[in-house]
């Protein structure tokens, strides 16, 4: 039997034992409905014993559009299944019969409009997609919703595997969804614990809304339960212990995240859980009214979710984990109804079933509401007493019986696991494991083609060294300038090979900086590059250059083939059993800044590169300045490849400005389309978008400053990751509080057009003029150089000095000003400051390279042997240097 909405033509099949009308809303589009069921089609499709029922689809988060006022439920929207009736008995599955992967399962389980899921291929069809996504590259499918579909890509920039949700076209055109979307999105973005899925980008292509996160290899829990049936409870505890922290992170910056279950918390390679899947996030500022997105909009006409998906009154999350409260009303609860739903997926975990079975998301919800619940250990008799206890209290039914907070949870988890700490707070390990880890660090540091390749490097250079000065003694500047770019081509092609082959953290940022590159940034660079080519045409020097750089290029290859590979088999040995080693302290409930800590602490003198290698290297920065503020460890300590961060702060102050003006436009368009379609003229819709937009950037800014400030900072009981405790966080929430742009009249922004001060420091000194001024100096510079001879024809007068740059057909004193090398040093310090911002950099750099141009002719004056030219070039770069660290503070 079957029946058609007359809305939307959607196909309704019922499953009834009884004649009569049956109330309900349509699966698509929320239309409210009465079937009048005949006879006829009881006494076919049913027998007397059987009950009346929809079937669900096992792999959906079913909703239930009515609060709970007593035992009864007004309205039940569940999938529709076969045409059979269902026994009494429920089904013996103990876990949701799931086929899509990870990923694929977390972003359609729950996104999915009811009938409107993977697994109802009768009426189910994928969602339209964009062709491509720029800055990713897709790889694959993971999965789709009724919301969208998210994919297994690349990410160009810094080449990681990432998931990335591209969001339907039905919801991308809705702007009040897309608006309240985005936000919460963004202030999920801004978790960052390694209990946590770190969402990377928001965007938009195509007119498709799309976000991209951590793509974590491995399975969810729900995965490892399936695969091998209930879990040991110490390893079951370790799991969900890791979990507890990654949701008290989120906790404490005022996040409920509303749908924990074994499906959203991933277990890597490593051994680290992390919680997925936010899109069910609720702030404090979620409320009945804010989480109701299919109220009347008059204005636009636009309908968004329908009421079977959120709303108010509604019981949004899976039925099989949800807290009671959570069915009556979602967007009330508070972060205990996180702590139920954590302790449902340790009640799967131990026992290898759910706590309540149900044929139907009302049977499901009522049974969480209202029945009992039996222990754990009475089907699964290894869980302890203890633990058992422990589930009981993270699932009472009366908020006041559970624990009081997350922070509460974990701390009791870690009592029952027994995790080893000191007075102050942190990990005491054992003397096994400390032998364990500084045979796996000397392994490392010690692997014999580390040392031979060491050896090796310090020799080429050496030598090389030594071959060019002696060429310079000789009067040979040619070829000792080869040899120098012998060593600098040499240098940066191994830098290329071995970025390529191991993803290095220098070379995927600077991927990740030329990437987000303007065409004007580009000519720029490739102008400089044939500036640079012409100068060494014209000092007869290219073919030296080139013939110097195959050599180094060939040496490179021979180090990165011959050294390389085996010095990466030697040493991913030490590794491995490293990674292992802590995989079992993971399980075993060990913190993972404790982890960390303990390996900084009993690494040796020589623990950086080894460090990085396990975590990474902005753990590796934090970790040194844990070393430096609390004197976790006597003794000098050394740093590995510190060349590489003055380059990286440098790319990370670009990166930080170029984020915020991506971020700040995202958020005034989606703010502005939502205003719009509230009613708001075009015009102060605008004004307001800009408003809210920059408050919450700007309060964005702040919490990644301090959490920064926090994580760099000496503590004893929590010195590498973010702090734990809510009374030091800023709320993430805080950036959400204003629904409407009217709230943040108080702010004001500045754009060029309006101000003056701008106007005139870009009038004269903004990127365009400053990048024209630096190809002249570079261009006149490179002409003098050739003019003069140098290293060709090595004369007393460029000891002593030089004549002045001449021009056919132009007057001298037009040129004369580039007379030393000053000129060239000018351009650049300009052609760096491009790759800055702001006011007061680019008017000390540009006062800078006037010193430097005309500083001598400006009054400069020396003692020999100490020339005018000299002091011009230091004052200048005194200038430029203060400019550049303006650039620094303001990022």
């Amino acid at each position: 039997m079957t029946a058609m909405c007359p809305k939307c033509q959607f196909r309704l099949t019922p499953l009834v034992n009884h004649p009569g009308p049956l109330r309900m809303p349509c699966p698509r589009c929320a239309t409210p409905l009465t079937l009048l069921i005949p006879e006829s089609s009881v006494e076919s499709h049913a027998s007397p014993t059987s009950r009346t029922v929809f079937q669900p689809n096992q792999t959906n988060a079913v909703l239930v559009s009515a609060p709970f006022p007593d035992r009864a439920v007004a309205h039940c929207v569940v999938t529709i299944g076969s045409l059979s009736g269902v026994d009494d008995t429920p089904p013996p599955t103990p876990l949701p019969s799931e086929t899509l992967s990870s990923f694929g399962r977390k972003f359609a389980s729950h996104h999915s409009p009811a009938g409107s899921v993977p697994g109802d291929s009768e009426h189910f069809t994928a969602p339209s997609a964009p062709t491509s996504v720029p800055g990713y590259e897709i790889e694959s499918t993971l999965g789709y919703g009724g919301m969208g579909t998210v994919y297994l890509a690349r990410q160009l920039s810094l080449d990681r595997p990432v998931a990335l949700k591209v969001m339907s076209r039905k919801w991308s055109n809705d702007p009040i969804f897309v608006a309240r979307f985005t936000r919460e999105a963004y202030a999920a973005a801004l978790l960052n614990h390694s209990n946590v899925v770190q969402i990377y980008d928001i965007g938009e292509t195509e007119g498709y809304r799309y976000f991209s996160m951590e793509y974590v290899p491995g399975r969810s829990l729900a995965d490892h339960v399936k695969a091998e049936g209930k879990v040991d409870p110490e390893t079951a505890v370790g799991y969900i212990l890791q979990a507890a922290r990654g949701l008290k992170h989120a906790h404490d910056r005022g996040m409920i995240h509303r749908d924990v279950k074994p499906d959203n918390l991933l277990l890597n390679e490593q051994g680290v859980v992390k919680v997925a899947d936010l899109g069910l996030v609720k702030t404090p500022q979620t409320n009945a009214y804010t989480d109701q997105l299919d109220r009347p909009k008059p204005k636009s006409g636009l309908n968004t979710i329908p009421s079977q998906m959120t709303g108010t009154h509604i019981a949004l999350g899976t039925p099989a984990y949800m807290a009671p409260e959570q069915c009556r009303d979602a967007a009330t609860v508070d972060h205990r109804a996180d702590i139920y739903s954590l302790g449902c997926t340790l009640y799967v975990l131990t026992t290898g079933r759910q706590p309540f079975d149900g044929t139907s998301a009302y049977e499901l919800m009522t049974k969480h509401a209202y029945e009992p619940l039996v222990p754990p250990e009475q089907y699964a008799s290894r869980v302890p007493r203890e633990l058992s206890a422990i589930i009981q209290k993270m699932m009472a039914k009366s908020l006041s019986d559970r624990y009081a907070s997350m922070g509460e949870v974990v701390r009791t988890l870690e009592q029952w696991l027994g995790v080893h700490t000191t007075n102050t707070g942190t990990f005491s390990a054992q003397d096994d494991e400390i032998e364990q880890l500084e045979i796996h660090v000397h392994n490392f540091n010690e692997a014999p083609t580390a040392v031979l390749k060491t050896r090796v490097v310090t020799g080429l250079i050496s030598v090389s060294v030594l071959v060019a000065v002696l060429f310079m003694f000789l009067g040979k500047l040619g070829w000792a300038f080869g040899i120098a770019g012998m060593v600098l081509q040499g240098t940066f092609a191994y830098f290329v090979l071995n970025g390529i082959a191991n993803k290095t953290y220098l070379f995927r940022r600077l991927r990740q900086f030329a990437f987000g590159l303007t065409a004007w940034d580009y000519s720029i660079a490739f102008a400089s590059l044939g500036l640079f080519a012409l100068l060494l045409g014209m000092s007869n020097l290219l073919g030296m250059w080139v013939g110097f750089g195959m050599i180094g290029t060939g040496l490179a290859f021979a180090l990165r083939l011959g050294l390389d590979r085996t010095l990466e088999y030697e040493r991913q040995v030490p590794v491995n059993a490293c990674v292992t080693m802590l995989r079992r302290l993971r399980v075993f409930g060990l913190d993972e800044d404790d982890l960390r800590q303990f390996v900084v602490k009993y690494a040796g003198r020589d623990w950086e590169e080894f460090f990085e290698a396990l975590f990474g290297y902005e753990a590796k920065l934090a970790a040194r300045a844990y070393l430096l503020r609390s004197g976790a460890s006597a003794g000098v300590r050394n740093r590995f490849a510190a060349w590489r961060e003055p380059l990286l702060n440098l790319i990370a102050s670009f990166e930080t400005t170029r984020r915020e003006t991506h971020e700040r436009q995202l958020l005034e368009q989606v703010e502005q389309a939502r205003l719009i379609a509230g009613g708001v003229n075009a015009r102060q819709a605008r004004s307001q978008a800009i408003e809210a937009a920059t408050a919450m950037v700007e309060q964005a800014d702040a919490i990644r400053h301090h959490a920064l400030r926090r994580k760099l900072s000496a503590s004893h009981s929590n010195p590498l990751l973010n702090p734990a405790g809510s009374n030091s966080v800023p709320n993430l929430g805080q950036m959400l509080a204003q629904q409407s742009g009217q709230e943040f009249s108080a702010l004001r922004i500045k754009s060029a057009a309006h101000d003056p001060h701008r106007f005139v420091v870009n009038l004269f000194a903004g990127t365009p003029v400053r990048g024209l001024l630096a190809a002249i100096l570079l261009a006149a510079c490179s002409v003098w150089v050739a003019q003069n001879r140098f290293f060709v024809e090595p004369t007393e007068s460029q000891v002593i000095g030089t004549t002045p740059l001449t021009i056919d057909g132009v007057p001298p004193e037009y040129t004369a000003w580039c007379d030393s090398g000053n000129v060239g040093w000018a351009g650049l310090l300009l052609t760096s400051s491009l790759f800055f911002r702001g006011n007061r950099m680019a008017l000390m750099v540009l006062l800078g390279a006037v010193v430097c141009v005309f500083g001598q002719r400006l009054g400069i004056r020396s003692v020999e042997p100490i020339r005018d030219f000299h002091v011009a070039f230091l004052l200048g770069s005194v200038f430029a240097l203060i400019g550049f660290r303006m650039a620094h503070d303001r990022s």
